[in-house]
């Protein structure tokens, strides 16, 4: 009885023996397992890594990079204090970059202790890990080669002149590339991973000290610049012109040398050229003077025709003009960088004074191109007139014209309402007529009802026209005359039939 008890009481000790060696070689696998595996409840970058190997990991990290397509670099566009920011990109394609986490993966689970793996159960790890990158170094340094080029220039500073571009600034001294820097802080940012790097911020920009020559030549250099970008921006209705800084710099008396420095009087005021000035502005006057020009016109009809001005059009007034530019580029020329004297009305630092030019003939729209929007149309070879406002019919009406028979043609021609009368008598060779409504377009050529007409339109101007008049039925000359202005532009010709077409 005794020693069966006795053999009862050794076998739960057995069992639990038994259970720990077990638990002990089963730990004791795991461990040597994770020792070429990750450990359990690994995380790397929202992957789950448990067991699995280096390579596998690292399929499945890079399956799941969003890696950017493009590189682009930040800096200025050139040498010199005016240089700009700007850009440079290039496709990480052509760079041949590579992704990898194989070295982070390694030296992750070199660092993991396999034989404590049981510390990984709860709470789980979640690890992050960078790839590292790689690039075509010569493919990189030929994109570098094309941004750094346009920064190896000599160390100098000084004016240049051109006839077609004005005085321009050789500006060697200020942001000059810190190229070693520049290169190595691209390079890096691209192997970290990055889609762009800010050279700017980055400080790789440098100045060269100014010399006390290349001080002066900067002060001089900042007067120039402020009189070419300064020049006045004439309105001509129809869009502005300003002289540009070629034009501005040809004002300017320059020293004999070739590119020479405008000369300067004993006051240091850049000294004029009159001749110059005059010669601008008849230029000017020759392209945007209108009076006695032919019009290209679009009529009511649907074709174009050619009228020739007669009364009609602008005439810049060149006298005054001239001596209105060159007291306006004399204070430009006095004035020293930082001038806070009292400058013109309406100017603005780096854009100049808005002029309209002064006219010995003005018009009743300024402009080139065309006559604008609102304008009466007398068509002869129709035998109709129409009246436009801001680009609106608000008139049409059949006509009677000159008397072709016996040349009295009423004459094509740009002319306009140059007045107004009411109950006024028409008076020539032999005839006296009373009319209600008269508005003259060209000495005794104008525009009026006729009241003893019963029709209008058709041949009848062909044998039965008026004086040179244009007849209106009373109705519609009243119409007419209630609402036209005085200036309104007045366009007559004929068209369809040259051989019917009177000059005069």
């Amino acid at each position: 009885m005794g020693r069966v008890m006795k053999k009862r009481t050794r076998g739960p000790a057995v069992c639990c023996m038994i259970i720990v060696i077990l638990l002990c070689l089963g730990y004791l696998g795991l461990a040597l397992y994770y020792r070429t595996g990750f450990a359990v409840n690994t995380w790397i970058n929202g992957v789950y890594c448990t067991g699995s190997s280096v390579q596998e990991v690292n399929a499945q990290l890079l399956e799941q990079t969003k890696a950017p397509e493009n590189f682009t670099i930040v800096g200025y566009d050139r040498i010199g204090s005016d240089s700009t920011e700007t850009s440079w990109t290039v496709s990480m394609e052509s760079l041949h970059r590579t992704l990898d986490y194989e070295a982070g993966l390694n030296k992750y689970l070199t660092s993991q202790n396999s034989w404590f793996w049981v510390a990984n159960l709860f709470p789980g790890r979640e690890h992050r890990l960078e790839a590292a990158v790689s690039v075509e170094e010569m493919v990189l340094q030929e994109f570098w080669e094309k941004i750094a080029e346009g920064f190896r220039k000599e160390e100098d500073y000084r004016i240049e002149y051109d006839d077609s571009a004005g005085y321009t600034l050789y500006d060697g001294l200020h942001r000059r590339l810190d190229e070693k820097k520049a290169y190595e802080t691209a390079r890096s940012a691209i192997l970290m991973g990055h889609d762009s790097v800010n050279l700017i911020e980055a400080g790789c920009y440098y100045d060269v000290p100014f010399t006390e020559a290349q001080e002066q030549l900067a002060q001089i250099w900042s007067r120039i610049d402020y009189f070419q970008e300064n020049g006045p921006v004439y309105d001509f209705g129809d869009g502005a012109e300003k002289p540009d800084a070629a034009q501005m710099a040809a004002f300017l008396q320059r020293e004999e040398q070739p590119g020479g420095l405008p000369v300067q009087d004993d006051a240091g005021r850049f000294v004029l050229m009159t001749d110059r000035i005059e010669d601008w502005i008849r230029e000017m006057a020759s392209v945007h003077d209108t009076y006695g020009k032919e019009w290209a016109f679009q009529s009511t009809r649907g074709d174009i025709v050619y009228v020739q001005g007669v009364t009609y059009g602008t005439t810049i007034n060149q006298k005054r003009e001239t001596v209105w530019l060159w007291q306006y580029l004399e204070q430009l020329a006095a004035w020293e960088s930082g001038f806070d004297g009292e400058k013109q009305e309406g100017q603005t630092a780096g854009r100049g004074v808005v002029r309209t030019p002064e006219y010995s003939r003005d018009a009743y729209h300024r402009g080139s191109a065309d006559l604008g929007d609102t304008y009466i149309e007398v068509d002869l070879g129709m035998q109709k007139l129409y009246y436009y406002v801001d680009g609106e019919l608000a008139l049409e009406t059949d006509v009677v014209s000159g008397n072709a028979r016996r040349r009295m043609s009423t004459p094509e021609g740009v002319n306009f309402v140059y007045n107004k009368q009411k109950n006024r008598t028409l008076r020539g060779p032999g005839y006296a007529t009373p009319v209600k409504f008269w508005m003259p377009v060209k000495g005794a050529i104008g525009l009026h009802d006729a009241d003893w007409r019963s029709e209008f339109g058709g041949d009848i101007y062909k044998t039965n026209g008026s004086h040179g008049c244009v007849n209106l039925p009373p109705e519609v000359a009243k119409e007419l005359y209630d609402s036209v202005e005085i200036g309104t532009p007045v366009v007559m010709f004929y068209g369809e039939d040259p051989a019917e077409t009177p000059k005069g």
